[in-house]
C-alpha cells in the first residue's frame, strides 16, 4: 500500500506504535524525533515492531537495517518507510 501524504503515514506510524508501547498516552506527547526507548521499547518490544511494520506498510528490514537506532524516532520510521516502499514499487 502506498502511503499518499507524510500526515497519513504518521497516523499509521502512531497507530502501530500505539499498540505496541507500554502507555499510548505518551506518544501523544511525543516530537516526531524524540527517542522513542522513553516509551518502554526494549528488544521484544522492538522486533514486534518491526514486523508490524513489515506487515503494515510491506516493507522488508535488511539484515544490515535491524538496528534498533534505525527504529529510535518516529521520523526515523517514516523515512524508512518512505525510502524502502519506493523501492519495493
Amino acid at each position: 500500500m502506498t502511503i499518499e501524504t507524510k500526515d497519513e503515514l504518521k497516523k499509521r506510524v502512531m497507530d502501530l506504535l500505539k499498540d505496541n508501547v507500554d502507555d499510548p498516552n505518551l506518544l501523544e506527547q511525543c516530537d516526531p524525533d524524540d527517542d522513542l526507548s522513553s516509551l518502554g521499547i526494549n528488544s521484544l518490544t522492538f522486533i514486534k515492531l518491526v514486523i508490524a511494520t513489515e506487515m503494515e506498510f510491506g516493507v522488508s528490514w535488511s539484515d544490515e537495517d535491524l538496528d534498533f537506532r534505525n527504529f529510535s524516532t518516529i521520523n526515523q520510521i517514516m523515512n524508512y518507510i518512505s525510502l524502502n516502499q519506493n523501492e519495493e514499487q
